[in-house]
C-alpha cells in the first residue's frame, strides 16, 4: 500500500511542476522546462521524427552491412540533441537523410 501512495505522491509532484511551469513560475534547477532545455513542440517532434528515420536507417545498414547508411542512421539520432533551432534542424536532417542516396 505505501508503494502505491509514494508512486501517487510522486504524480503530484510532477503535477505540480507542470502548473508551475505553465503559469510562468520563477525557473529553477528542477522546473520542467529545464528537462526539455528550451525546446518548443516543433523541435521535439522534429526530433522525434528524425531519431525514427535515423532508427530505420541504422537497422537496415546493420541488416544489409551498409556502412554508409548505419553511421548516417546513427547521425541522425544524434545530431537533433545539439541543434534547437527548428529550420536549421530540418535542413540538417533532410541534408542527412538524403546522403545514402548520394
Amino acid at each position: 500500500m505505501t508503494d502505491d501512495a509514494q508512486g501517487l505522491a510522486g504524480l503530484g509532484d510532477i503535477t505540480s511542476k507542470l502548473q508551475a511551469g505553465m503559469t510562468g513560475s520563477a525557473a529553477s534547477g528542477t522546473d520542467m522546462g529545464s528537462l526539455l532545455g528550451q525546446m518548443n513542440m516543433t523541435t521535439i517532434m522534429i526530433s522525434l521524427l528524425a531519431g525514427l528515420i535515423g532508427s530505420a536507417y541504422l537497422m537496415y545498414g546493420k541488416k544489409t552491412g551498409n556502412l554508409k547508411m548505419a553511421l548516417t542512421g546513427i547521425a541522425l539520432c544524434v545530431v537533433p540533441y545539439f541543434i534547437s533551432n527548428a529550420i536549421a534542424l530540418v535542413v540538417s536532417c533532410i541534408a542527412m537523410a538524403a546522403v545514402p542516396f548520394i
